[in-house]
């Protein structure tokens, strides 16, 4: 039998389609009203947008036709009088006939001034319009001075408060300049005037008004009054023009006004004075077609409202959901990982996605991990700098492992090689070693004793200045380690989530491989350093020596400076070595090389050349100086005394012959010859002296002890 209908339910019912009615209702007035005075607020805003930017233009306007009356006219009537025969010749014939000139042009140009001047700006004579010329001074040393041709259209000088437009230009005679042209245009009410009929042609009611220092510098009809000339601008006026747009809206004795301001500027950039630009301002009211159609689209938008909420809600919370779900699912069955499957909807369906959720990120991660190794692998194995490989993969590191910082401290080793320090994501933080080993903190510890480390977050031990200054949360460190001995340590920090096994396993096998590179590149240093040197003086070898002496032979060519080679031989060496011993020779041999190392600048180069022969190379060095430093050598070799194992002191002397580049020499192995040649000499003419070879008179190749 069937259930009569529940009254009260349907009560319920009724009632709740009587609220949603009602808010309908108020969200579509609420929408209306919103409408109509977005709608006012826009057209209000537009109008005084547009009305604000024709003011700025006339502005910009009414400056070109200052420039036009005054500046520009000035140019040209220098321009054309400074070439004719007749000014060159004024000038030639002094005083009186400059002044003739400049009142016969000023006549035929009337509301001009004109002026003759020399090269440093003292004026010779002019037509000043009953001025004196002496206050026309300064004024024309400034025009002299910019040098600004006339070409240019001329400039802006200002004297007192009026605004000159200046035109200047050379007076030339047999290719020397005799002096200068200076026509100068001043800024007349006229002038501004001619400019208020231009604009308000084509915007009516427009004036244009001169003013500097908040005072008017011409009198003169504006929008809100007559100004006399040195009357203040109203306080409104100057606000609106000190405004970053140089405009505004403003009112004057009750009535609207937009003006706008514009300044007259000299060749240097510096102002003179502000065009002002008013004109009344009228409020727009906006039309009922404004109003009404924002107004009847508000309406039609809330009761198409009423119709989709139904639709959306079952959208948003049954079907979407599963569309997306299912698009996820598809999406890891395709092997796509990278997306996240964050569902939101009906409880059983965030569940299921929240599972899946958990699965992806596990593949992702783990497939990150091996793309991360691969990649790292690969830029340690390249040729590139060890501190660009370290930093490239540092930031593959972060990349991968989804954390903000990295860093890799290295230890210097028993070839002198620094200590290095590699960091990524610090900023610009600018961390000292030895800053690093005092730290108090979890990196000091790690530094002086490198171990594996997790830290999801630091202990308030552990969290020292350093670490509060770098901003590290937690930390995950590897040390590095090779053969028996501690490189230094990895560190990685500050991940957004917990560390986790294949995290340490991936800085591990970095750690691994960032030791190789790091023992490949110290034992490519030693090999480098080895195949360079001489491995009992510790000076530079023959090998390196002709490719070091080429190349400086090639920049000496391009730059075209100077060149010097000393060619050094012990006296007598041979009986050293037949009264003492090789091993003595040897010391002896060490102790010379030390000597001439500590003797020659740092930017020379010394090196064994063969048996008791060195060769010191001096770039931008000439002759005289070259014989200065090798006269230095040669006294500290004859000051030195080595004490040999024996107890035996053992003196020698030495002999230095030099050339140098680029008296008629040709190559690293020429410049050699050459200065053999001079160590021959010093050889031949007693020994223990210095030889530098003149080529006019140069004998043949020897040598000797």
């Amino acid at each position: 039998m069937a259930q009569p209908p529940n009254p009260r339910r349907r009560d319920r019912r009724a009632s709740f389609t009587v609220q949603f009615a009602l808010i309908l209702l108020g969200v579509g007035l609420a929408t209306a009203i919103a409408g109509a005075a977005v709608a006012w607020f826009e057209t209000q805003t537009v109008s005084s947008g547009q009305m604000l930017g024709s003011a700025a233009r006339s502005a910009r306007l009414a400056v070109g036709v200052v420039r036009l009356e005054t500046a520009n006219v000035s140019a040209t009537l220098a321009c054309e009088l400074a070439p004719l025969p007749r000014t060159a010749g004024a000038f030639q014939a002094g005083n009186s006939g400059l002044t003739s000139l400049a009142q016969s042009v000023v006549e035929a140009n009337p509301g001009h001034y004109l002026i003759f001047t020399d090269g440093s700006g003292s004026i010779l004579a002019g037509a000043t319009a009953g001025a004196p010329l002496s206050s026309f001074q300064a004024l024309v040393k400034q025009a002299v001075k910019a040098r600004q041709r006339c070409s240019q259209g001329g400039s802006f000088l200002g004297m007192g408060r009026t605004v000159l437009g200046v035109g200047l230009a050379p007076v030339s005679s047999s290719g020397r300049t005799l002096g200068y042209v200076v026509a100068m245009t001043p800024v007349t009410r006229a002038t501004l005037s001619f400019a208020s009929r231009l604009l308000s042609s084509q915007t009516g009611g427009t004036e244009v008004l001169l003013a500097s220092a908040g005072r008017a510098d011409l009198s003169g009809r504006t929008g809100w009054a007559r100004v006399l000339a040195d009357a203040p601008i109203p306080s409104g006026v100057a606000k609106a023009l000190a405004s970053r747009s140089g405009a505004g809206r403003v009112t004057v004795g009750g009535q609207a006004f937009t003006v706008a301001g514009q300044p007259i500027r000299t060749a240097s950039n510096r102002a003179l004075a502000t065009v002002i630009v008013s004109r009344p301002s009228t409020s727009l009211a906006p039309s009922a077609a404004q109003l009404g159609i924002p107004v009847a689209l508000a309406v039609a938008c809330v009761l198409l409202l009423g119709l989709v909420v139904v639709f959306l809600l079952a959208e948003r919370y049954l079907n979407r959901p599963l569309r997306r779900l299912n698009e996820a699912v598809q999406r890891l069955g395709q092997d796509v990982y990278a997306d996240p499957v964050v569902i939101d909807g009906a409880e059983e369906i965030t569940r299921l996605a929240a599972n899946f959720e958990i699965m992806r990120r596990r593949l992702r991660h783990q497939l990150v991990l091996a793309v991360g190794r691969s990649v790292i692998a690969s830029t340690l194995t390249g040729n590139a700098p060890l501190d660009q490989v370290l930093s490239q993969v540092l930031m593959n590191l972060c990349r991968v492992l989804e954390v903000e910082m990295a860093a890799i401290l290295l230890r210097s080793d028993e070839q002198s090689q620094p200590n290095l320090l590699i960091t990524w994501g610090m900023g610009n933080q600018s961390l000292e070693w030895s800053e690093l080993e005092q730290s108090p903190g979890l990196v000091g510890s790690l530094l002086r004793e490198p171990r594996f480390l997790s830290r999801s977050v630091l202990s308030s031990m552990e969290r020292g200045p350093l670490e509060r200054d770098l901003g590290l949360r937690d930390c995950l460190a590897e040390p590095l380690a090779g053969e028996g001995k501690d490189l230094g340590v990895l560190i990685v920090a500050n991940k957004h989530t917990p560390y986790l096994d294949e995290d340490s396993a991936l800085c591990n096998a970095v750690a691994v491989q960032v030791v190789a590179a790091v023992e490949k590149s110290r034992q490519l240093v030693v090999t480098r350093h080895e195949a360079t040197t001489d491995a009992m003086t510790g000076l530079y070898n023959y090998r390196f020596l002709i490719g070091y002496l080429d190349q400086q032979v090639n920049v000496a060519e391009r730059a075209d400076s100077n060149l010097s080679i000393l060619m050094l031989d012990l006296d007598h060496f041979k009986s050293v070595n037949d009264s003492y011993g090789h091993l003595a020779g040897d010391a002896v041999l060490r102790a010379v090389s030390n000597l001439v190392v500590d003797t020659i600048r740092k930017s020379d180069l010394a090196a064994r050349y063969g048996g008791e022969e060195f060769v010191v190379v001096m770039s931008n060095t000439g002759s005289e100086e070259a014989q200065l430093v090798a006269e230095k050598i040669r006294q500290a070799v004859a000051g030195l005394s080595v004490k040999l194992d024996q107890g035996v002191t053992v003196e020698v002397t030495i002999s230095i012959g030099g050339v140098s580049f680029p008296e008629g020499t040709r190559g690293a192995r020429n410049l050699l010859d050459l200065a053999d040649r001079a160590l021959y000499q010093a050889k031949r003419d007693g020994r223990n002296r210095v030889e530098f070879l003149d080529l006019a008179a140069a004998p043949g190749p020897g040598g000797g002890g």
